[in-house]
């Protein structure tokens, strides 16, 4: 069984669970929802459930991990590195050299981060020719332009010790919404600008893309859950109420008038009139809030301010927060985008993600670690007085 992979969606309200062979083929997935008020408190015990019963359906011990993780604490770098040369040389003789001297001067400058991941996003030889594929040609000059998304050692730290508590190592920390936006692009038929928007419980993530490169992500403490805080604050009801009222208009608001004799726990038909909610006041609510959320993380940013006006981006939702937008027909999103594109996500998809991600050439790239370099006497010696 040491030849599995685990991958673990570690979200605020949403755990899960895929367990893969070699042959990237899911063994075992599984799920928890965390729905209660003390949710530190249950997020811990969630893990442990989820953990002991992935170990009982497999009659092993899940020893290392992978977790998928998103946080506003997400930090872009874009930073670009060259090598000249005096005669013509194979680009693959300093390729990989200058990826590592490109990390090492990330880390070096920003130590209180640690880098997770790492994109190639252009590669240009003889000063101005880029390709648009690796090519293994002669060149008097390499220039590579580089990508890097990092996270605060603060942050990471307490995420491996929460794992721990479980005798859990944590082998790769990933951004879920950028390992979610890479393989999901490949099922999309657009190209040129478009925008992945990953609306979570408490943070939002608007991923760049151009020509399906990466170009930029965005990241802000705002997400589902303000949009609940919202309603329980204007209509004055209860949170956990407004947050089954939410769910609920989601699911039901089209059929509103087909489901007045409904037996379920919560009808929006009901409810409405009971409590003499206003449909149009609710709809606002929402719509007010999913226009502050893009607009802070999309619309404000300079990368969208930068792009040609003449060419509206697509825009593609995904995320559990996003799927309240299906029953928004918010003109203004259509006035500035394109399109837009509601992703059929789910936790089998999400799983498929991490390991795709994880068994990519771009990870075991971000991952390639640098042999350390002896240092002789006369050189220690140097450096002793220099300082």
């Amino acid at each position: 069984m040491n030849n599995l992979d685990t991958i673990i969606d570690f979200g605020s309200k949403n755990l899960r669970l895929g367990v893969f062979n070699q042959s990237s083929e899911i063994i075992y997935s599984s799920n928890i929802k965390i729905t209660k008020d003390l949710e530190n408190k249950n997020l811990d015990e969630s893990l442990k459930k989820l953990i002991r019963d992935a170990e009982k359906q497999l009659s092993t011990h899940l020893v290392d991990v992978n977790v998928l993780y998103d946080s506003s604490e997400f930090n872009h770098i874009d930073f670009a590195i060259k090598k000249n040369f005096d005669q013509p040389t194979l680009i693959s003789k300093y390729y990989k050299s200058l990826v590592e001297e490109a990390k090492f001067l990330i880390s070096e400058n920003n130590f209180r981060e640690q880098i997770i991941h790492m994109d190639i996003n252009n590669i240009t030889v003889d000063d101005n020719r880029k390709l648009s594929i690796f090519d293994d040609i002669k060149t008097k000059s390499l220039i590579l332009d580089l990508k890097f998304i990092c996270l605060n050692k603060s942050i990471i730290k307490n995420l491996s010790n929460k794992f721990k508590e479980n005798n859990l190592n944590i082998s790769s920390i990933y951004c879920s919404s950028y390992v979610k936006s890479n393989f999901y692009k490949k099922k999309i038929n657009t190209s040129n600008n478009f925008i992945f928007l990953d609306i979570g419980y408490e943070r939002t993530s608007a991923l760049f893309f151009n020509n399906y490169k990466f170009q930029f992500i965005n990241s802000a403490p705002i997400g589902g859950n303000n949009i609940t805080k919202d309603i329980s604050k204007v209509l004055k009801l209860d949170v956990n109420y407004s947050e089954n009222l939410k769910i609920k208009f989601n699911k039901d608001e089209k059929e509103i008038s087909f489901n007045k004799n409904s037996a379920s726990d919560l009808n929006l038909y009901r409810e409405i009139k009971k409590k003499n909610i206003q449909i149009d006041i609710l709809k606002q609510i929402i719509e007010a809030r999913i226009n502050e959320i893009i607009d802070i993380t999309v619309k404000q940013n300079n990368y969208f301010k930068n792009l040609n006006s003449l060419e509206k981006p697509k825009i593609i939702f995904i995320g559990c927060g996003s799927k309240l937008l299906r029953s928004i027909n918010n003109f203004n999103l259509k006035k500035t985008f394109s399109e837009l594109i509601f992703f059929d996500e789910s936790d089998s998809k999400i799983c498929d993600a991490g390991i795709n991600y994880h068994r990519s050439d771009e990870r075991l790239m971000t991952n390639i670690k640098k042999k350390s370099k002896k240092i002789g006497f006369f050189e220690k010696f140097f450096n002793l007085f220099s300082k």
